[in-house]
C-alpha cells in the first residue's frame, strides 16, 4: 500500500486539489445571471416533462446546443434534487476527470514532471476554475475535444472518432470540424502525410456519426426544419458569420481573455512559446502538436463575429501542457526565465492600476471586490516572481497553489455570496413569486428571465426593447427589469413613475400598471 501510495502521489495530489478547487463552494451563489440559469432552467424543463430529447426553455422548444450537457444535469437533478449544486455538479466532475487525463496522457506523450506540472498548470488557471464551478456546457467540450486531440496524437483512432462523436452532442458541427481540421493543419506543417493513410479515416466518421447523429436525426424526425433552420443555420452559420453582439467583437479580443484565463500562469504562455519555436528539442512534435491544436482554437474564434469569453476554453489543455513542459526545460536547466518574472512583475503593476479604473455609478458596488481581487492578483504574481528569481522553483508553484487555494475559498465563499443581489435573480424572484397574483402579464427583463424562470417557475414575456404600447395595457400588468433600465425608461416613458413598486432589490425593481 506504501509502494502504490508513493508510485502515485502526483496523481493523489491532483485529485485532493481538483477535489477542493472545483468541488467546495459549488452552492454558495445562486446560478449568476444570464448564463448559468439558462442551463440550468433547460435541464429542469426538460426532466420535469420527462423529455430527454428535446431541450425546452419557458415551455417551448429550444435549439441552441446539443443536450450532452443537459443530459448530465438532468442526471444530477435526478440523483441529488435541483438546487445551484447540482446544477454546477456535472462541470465541476468533468472537469476533475480532465485534470486527471491530462496527467495520465501526459505520461505517456511527455514524461511524470511535465504531466504533473501541466495537470496543476490547468487546474489552478483562472479560466479552468471557472468554467469547471459554473453550470454551462463549455467543460464538456473541452473534455470531449481534449480526449479527441489526444487520441489522435497516440493514434488511438477508434477514441478518437468516438469523442469527437460526444463532441458533436457537446457543441454541435464543431465538435467534429475541430479535430479534423487540426488535425490536417498539423499533418501539413509538420509533413506528416503518412498519417492520411493510416488514421482509419472511413470506419472513424462511421463510429463519430454512430455516436453523435442519432440525436441530430431524431430532432430533426419530430422538430423538422425549424430545428435546422435554428440550430445549423442561425446558431452555428449565422452566429460565425455575423455578430451576436454588434460592436463587442474584434480580432484582438481574445488576447486579453487569454491572459486574465490563464493567469497565474499567463506570463510564461510568450516565453515558453518563443522557446518551443526557436529551439530543438525532444518534445519538438508533441509540442508542435499543442501549439497548432491551441492555436487554431484562438484564431477560429477571433475571426468569428460571434465572441464570448468562453469561446477559446478548449484551448487549454495544450496551452497547459506547453507551459508544463516549458517549466519542466527551465528548472532542469536552473535557467532564469527573466522574460516571465519581468511579465509577473508587470501583471503585479497592472492589477494594484485597477484600482484606478472609474466605475460608472451602477458598478460602483464592484469597487470592494476588484480592490480585493486585484490585491490577491498582486500577491498571486508578485511572490512567485521574487521565488523565481531566488531559483526556487517548488517554493514558487507551491505559492501558487496555496494562493489560489485562498482565492477560490475567499471568491466563491465570501465575495460572490455577498454580492448575490447584484448578480443574481434569486432575491428578485423570491420577493415576486409573495406579490405575483400568478395569472396577470408579467413583462421580464431578458437578461434576468432564465433565473427567474428557475428559482421561481414565472416564465413571464421576455421584454427587451419597451414601446409605448407595453405601458397601454387596460388590466393588470406587472413589469420587472433592472433599476438601470428602468431609470432610462422612466425618462422616455413618464406614466412609468407613476406606477407602484411592488418589490426592488439593489439592481431590479417590480412594479404593478394599478395601485
Amino acid at each position: 500500500m506504501k509502494y502504490w501510495i508513493k508510485e502515485n502521489k502526483y496523481g493523489l495530489f491532483l485529485f485532493f486539489l481538483s477535489a477542493l478547487l472545483l468541488f467546495s463552494f459549488l452552492g454558495m451563489s445562486p446560478l449568476i445571471d444570464p448564463d448559468e440559469p439558462v442551463y440550468g432552467e433547460t435541464a429542469k424543463e426538460m426532466l420535469l416533462a420527462g423529455d430527454w430529447l428535446s431541450p425546452r426553455i419557458f415551455g417551448n422548444f429550444w435549439y441552441d446546443k446539443p443536450p450532452l450537457f443537459y443530459w448530465l444535469e438532468m442526471i444530477s437533478y435526478s440523483i441529488f434534487g435541483i438546487s445551484d449544486y447540482t446544477s454546477r455538479l456535472p462541470s465541476a466532475l468533468v472537469g476533475m476527470i480532465t485534470v486527471g487525463y491530462v496527467y495520465i496522457q501526459g505520461k505517456n506523450i511527455f514524461n511524470k514532471q511535465i504531466a504533473f506540472t501541466s495537470s496543476l498548470v490547468l487546474l489552478t488557471s483562472l479560466g479552468f476554475i471557472y468554467i469547471g464551478k459554473a453550470s454551462i456546457t463549455d467543460m464538456t467540450l473541452l473534455f470531449t475535444l481534449t480526449v479527441a486531440m489526444v487520441s489522435f496524437y497516440q493514434e488511438k483512432y477508434y477514441w478518437a472518432y468516438a469523442f469527437c462523436g460526444f463532441a458533436l452532442l457537446a457543441k454541435g458541427p464543431i465538435g467534429y470540424g475541430f479535430p479534423a481540421l487540426i488535425m490536417l493543419c498539423y499533418i501539413i506543417f509538420c509533413r506528416h502525410w503518412s498519417l492520411l493513410k493510416t488514421m482509419k479515416i472511413p470506419q472513424g466518421i462511421c463510429i463519430a456519426f454512430l455516436i453523435g447523429l442519432p440525436w441530430y436525426i431524431l430532432m430533426y424526425h419530430v422538430h423538422g426544419e425549424p430545428f435546422l433552420d435554428t440550430f445549423i443555420g442561425y446558431h452555428n452559420i449565422t452566429r460565425f458569420t455575423a455578430p451576436e453582439h454588434p460592436g463587442q467583437n474584434n480580432y484582438f479580443f481574445f488576447f486579453p481573455i487569454l491572459l486574465i484565463s490563464m493567469m497565474p500562469w499567463s506570463g510564461a504562455i510568450i516565453p515558453a512559446i518563443a522557446r518551443c519555436i526557436k529551439r530543438q528539442d525532444p518534445f519538438k512534435d508533441i509540442l508542435s502538436f499543442c501549439l497548432i491544436w491551441a492555436s487554431f482554437i484562438f484564431i477560429f474564434f477571433s475571426i468569428s463575429k460571434t465572441q464570448l469569453v468562453t469561446y477559446i476554453a478548449p484551448m487549454f489543455p495544450p496551452a497547459a501542457y506547453i507551459i508544463g513542459w516549458y517549466i519542466y526545460r527551465t528548472r532542469i536547466e536552473n535557467h532564469l526565465p527573466k522574460l516571465w518574472i519581468g511579465t509577473m512583475i508587470f501583471f503585479c503593476i497592472l492589477f494594484i492600476a485597477c484600482n484606478a479604473l472609474p466605475l460608472h455609478q451602477d458598478a460602483e458596488f464592484f469597487k470592494p471586490a476588484i480592490l480585493w481581487g486585484s490585491s490577491f492578483f498582486a500577491i498571486l504574481t508578485i511572490v512567485p516572481a521574487i521565488l523565481l528569481y531566488k531559483r526556487k522553483w517548488q517554493a514558487a508553484i507551491g505559492a501558487v497553489v496555496v494562493t489560489m487555494l485562498l482565492f477560490i475559498s475567499s471568491a466563491f465563499g465570501i465575495v460572490l455570496p455577498s454580492l448575490e443581489e447584484y448578480i443574481t435573480i434569486r432575491p428578485m424572484a423570491q420577493k415576486t413569486v409573495e406579490v405575483y397574483d400568478g395569472f396577470s402579464p408579467i413583462y421580464i427583463d431578458k437578461f434576468v428571465r432564465p433565473g427567474m424562470a428557475f428559482y421561481s417557475n414565472i416564465y413571464g414575456t421576455e421584454w427587451n426593447h419597451a414601446k409605448a404600447e407595453d405601458f397601454a395595457h387596460p388590466d393588470k400588468t406587472y413589469y420587472l427589469m433592472t433599476k438601470s433600465y428602468y431609470r432610462r425608461l422612466c425618462s422616455r416613458y413618464p406614466i412609468l413613475q407613476q406606477y407602484p413598486v411592488l418589490a426592488e432589490t439593489s439592481t431590479q425593481i417590480l412594479v404593478i400598471n394599478h395601485p
